[in-house]
């Protein structure tokens, strides 16, 4: 689908975790028609002192669930346009183009993929894993998602449903400042070097910051993956 201008209504908006991170759903108006791949995003865009100012955000929905799309965004210090979509209330309209983006699984699919992210990296692999399951893949997923603290693991219980209906779908939860937390305790990279030894016949897809990515890029050569094998999407 060619990316277009679309006007949403915010449907809902759901407080996640510690780190002012937010769920927004963002419906389209009946009749509206908005295709998009799995792991595409969209530009918000938003008007400030006359000028228009866009911002992508990844779409943390799969294309399977029609007539709106989910959106998580943490708030930054600092940052215009998290700040000012902080005091959008249920109701308020939004104006989003897209859909954008080439970060999508790439077919055929290998005999599996291990995504791996941090924070709000998640989105498009959430978009992406419920898209895949739903068409019935044999590939194994790999869901390797690093957080700071015990409660910031965004979607942990849909995750953890997933995992219990697919056999193909394996989560990795892994803190690195835990508190209570009994589970992986080491950042994403060595979560990586842990559980996947072969790379044959399988790719990596991986979403966060820079530094994380470029750790993970790193582990995955040392273990024998080729850069052909690996795919990232920066989030700054």
């Amino acid at each position: 689908m060619k990316a277009g201008i679309f006007t949403t209504t915010l449907e809902n908006v759901v407080d996640m975790g510690i780190q002012d991170t937010r769920h927004f759903k963002l419906a389209f108006d009946p009749g509206t028609v908005f295709d998009f791949d799995a792991g595409q995003f969209v530009n918000i865009l938003v008007e400030k002192d006359a000028k228009t100012i866009k911002r992508p955000y990844s779409i943390a929905s799969p294309p399977s669930w029609k007539g709106f799309i989910d959106l998580c965004w943490k708030r930054v210090d600092g940052g215009l346009v998290t700040n000012l979509l902080w005091d959008y209330k249920k109701g308020d309209k939004l104006t989003i183009q897209g859909p954008l983006g080439r970060f999508t699984a790439h077919k055929p699919l290998p005999k599996a993929i291990i995504f791996i992210s941090t924070g709000t990296g998640i989105a498009p692999f959430r978009s992406i894993f419920h898209e895949l399951l739903r068409e019935g893949t044999a590939c194994e997923i790999w869901n390797i998602f690093g957080n700071r603290y015990d409660e910031d693991i965004l979607y942990q219980k849909e995750f953890e449903e997933l995992a219990g209906k697919h056999k193909n779908f394996h989560n990795i939860f892994t803190i690195s400042r835990p508190k209570t937390w009994k589970g992986e305790k080491d950042y994403v990279q060595f979560m990586l070097k842990k559980y996947i030894s072969n790379p044959a016949d399988k790719h990596i897809y991986i979403c966060g910051l820079t530094n994380m990515i470029q750790e993970v890029q790193k582990t995955a050569l040392e273990i024998g993956f080729t850069k052909e094998q690996i795919f990232f999407e920066k989030y700054d």
